[in-house]
C-alpha cells in the first residue's frame, strides 16, 4: 500500500492502517511511555453483577516515587485544539469560547457543558473519518452506552424516589444538547449530527474522559479538563473511586535533551512496584451515580449516597472574596464540600460537617479564626455529649442544627423510599435474574439502608 503523506484521505482500509502506524510511530518518538501490561483478576459478585474474570492493567517495572508511570505526547489526545479537522477546530473555537453563543444563546455558562460539547464533536468528526489514526480505539467503543438511556419503562421505576431519580432526564438533556446545538456548526451541515451520534459521543466522554490538571503555572487561573485517551491500552485501566489509589493526570511542558515536550503525565506519589494495578478515577460519583452512569458500582466508595446541597447564607460566586477565602482555609473551596452524603452506615460526609459547622458560625456571629485549630473538632461526627471549652454553647447549637437539617433530609428520603415502591414491583425485581434488574434492586437497597442507619444514627445524638 502506498500512502501519500500530503493526501487527507486514503481511501482504502489498508492506507488508512498505513497512517495510523505512521502517525503512533511518530508519537512513540516523541517520548510516549505507557509502563501498564495487561493481568488478569478473579472478581467477587458484588453488587447484582456475578462473579467474573476482568483484565486489569498492571505496572510492567517498578515506578518509584516522582516518576512518570505515563508519559503522553499531548497531540495524542482528543480534545478540540488537537483535532484533526481545522474547519471544525476554528467552528468550534468561534462558537464556545469566542463569540460564547452557547451562554448568550442558550444560556448555559457551565463550563462543563462547554467542553462536554467540544469533546462531542470532536470525537463525531474523527468517528466519521474512515481514516482516523484513532480507528482500533474507535471500534473498541462503538458500542458505548450510558446505563439509565438504556433502562425500560418498568426498570425505570426503580430509579423513582432515589438519588439518581432525575438522571435518565440529566443524561437526556446532555445527549439532546448534543444532538440540537450541532446545526451551529457548518461543519454538520451535509452530514447533522444524528441522535445515535449524539447518544455516542455522551457514553464515550462519561466513561472514558480524564479529568487532567493544568501546567503548574496555570493551575490558580485555570480549572482542570476532560480529555479523551483513544489509547486501546487505556480502555481495560478500571475505575477507582479513592483519589489517592486512582492516580490523576497533569499536562507538562519536560526537556528531553534539547528537545521540549508537551505532555501529559501520571506521575507516581510513592513507590509502586512491579505488577501493581493502575487505576483512574471516575470523578465524583456515589454508588448510585455510578450505577445510572455505567451499571456498577463500588464495594468501598469514600463519595457517599445523596446529592442535596445546603449552600451557606454566606458563600461568594467570587473566589477571591473574603468569604471564600475564609472557607478555603478549612478545605470548603467548592459547593461540593456542602451536599449532604453519606456512608451506608448512616455516617455523613466529613466535609459536610466541617464546612456546614463553619458557615454556621459565620452566618450567626460566632466565627474565629482560632477555629482553624481546631480541625479535628470540627470533623468529629457524632458529636461530643459535653463540650469543655468556652464556647461550648455555641459548638452545641450548632451541632443542633447541623443535626435538625441531617435528620430531615435522611427522614424525607427513607420515606420517599417507600412511598415510590409497591409490594408487587419489589417482589419483581427482589426475585429477578435480569442482570439489570439486579442491579437496580441493588442500589436501591443500598440507598434504603444508608437513610434508614442514618435516622437511626440522628436520633441518638442528645443535644
Amino acid at each position: 500500500c502506498h500512502c501519500e503523506p500530503a493526501t487527507d484521505s486514503c481511501g482504502t482500509e489498508a492506507c488508512a492502517a498505513s497512517k495510523a502506524k505512521d502517525f503512533w510511530a511518530k508519537i512513540k518518538s516523541e517520548g510516549l511511555q505507557l509502563n501498564i501490561r495487561p493481568k488478569v483478576f478473579e472478581e467477587k459478585s458484588f453488587g447484582g453483577l456475578p462473579a467474573r474474570n476482568r483484565t486489569a492493567m498492571v505496572l510492567s517495572d517498578d515506578v518509584f516515587y516522582g516518576r512518570a508511570i505515563m508519559k503522553i505526547p499531548r497531540q495524542a489526545l482528543l480534545t478540540y485544539e488537537t483535532g484533526r479537522k481545522p474547519k471544525l477546530k476554528d467552528q468550534l473555537t468561534r462558537f464556545l469560547f469566542e463569540e460564547k453563543k452557547l451562554q448568550k444563546s442558550f444560556n448555559i455558562t457551565s463550563e462543563d457543558y462547554i467542553h462536554l460539547l467540544s469533546l462531542a464533536y470532536t470525537l463525531i468528526a474523527e468517528r466519521r473519518d474512515s481514516d482516523s489514526v484513532f480507528v482500533d480505539w474507535l471500534k473498541a467503543t462503538e458500542n458505548a452506552t450510558v446505563f439509565a438511556l438504556q433502562l425500560t419503562h418498568r426498570q425505570q421505576r426503580v430509579l423513582r424516589g432515589t438519588t439518581v431519580e432525575g438522571a435518565i432526564e440529566e443524561m437526556s438533556s446532555r445527549r439532546d444538547l448534543i444532538w440540537q446545538t450541532a446545526s451551529n456548526l457548518t461543519f454538520f451541515k451535509k452530514k447533522p449530527v444524528s441522535m445515535e451520534e449524539a447518544s455516542w459521543a455522551l457514553a464515550v466522554i462519561m466513561r472514558h474522559a480524564r479529568v487532567v490538571h493544568p501546567y503548574q503555572d496555570q493551575r490558580e487561573t485555570r480549572d482542570p479538563r476532560m480529555y479523551i485517551f483513544p489509547l486501546v491500552e487505556l480502555l481495560q485501566v478500571a475505575l477507582n473511586p479513592n483519589p489517592v489509589v486512582s492516580i490523576g493526570f497533569q499536562e507538562e511542558i519536560i526537556i528531553d535533551g534539547k528537545r521540549e515536550e508537551d505532555v501529559v503525565l501520571q506521575i507516581a506519589r510513592r513507590d509502586m512496584p512491579k505488577g501493581e494495578e493502575i487505576f483512574a478515577w471516575p470523578g465524583r460519583l456515589s454508588n448510585s451515580e455510578m450505577i445510572a452512569r455505567h451499571g456498577f458500582s463500588f464495594r468501598e466508595n469514600p463519595v457517599g449516597i445523596g446529592r442535596n446541597l445546603s449552600q451557606p447564607p454566606s458563600w461568594s460566586d467570587n473566589k477571591e472574596s473574603k468569604g471564600r477565602k475564609e472557607y478555603d482555609l478549612y478545605n470548603c473551596s467548592s459547593l461540593d464540600d456542602f451536599e449532604m452524603r453519606f456512608s451506608e452506615r448512616g455516617v455523613p460526609a466529613r466535609s459536610f460537617i466541617r464546612c456546614y459547622r463553619i458557615s454556621w458560625f459565620i452566618s450567626n456571629g460566632w466565627y474565629s479564626p482560632a477555629l482553624k485549630n481546631r480541625m479535628r473538632e470540627l470533623n468529629k461526627w457524632p458529636p461530643p455529649e459535653k463540650y469543655t471549652k468556652s464556647d461550648w454553647l455555641s459548638w452545641t447549637q450548632a451541632d443542633a442544627e447541623l443535626n435538625r437539617v441531617i435528620l430531615e433530609y435522611c427522614q424525607y428520603m427513607r420515606q420517599q423510599l417507600k412511598d415510590t415502591m409497591d409490594a408487587n414491583t419489589a417482589e419483581d425485581f427482589r426475585h429477578s435474574k435480569d442482570p439489570t434488574d439486579r442491579v437496580l434492586w441493588h442500589m436501591r437497597s443500598e440507598e434504603s439502608r444508608t437513610f434508614k442507619n442514618c435516622v437511626a444514627m440522628s436520633k441518638k445524638i442528645q443535644l
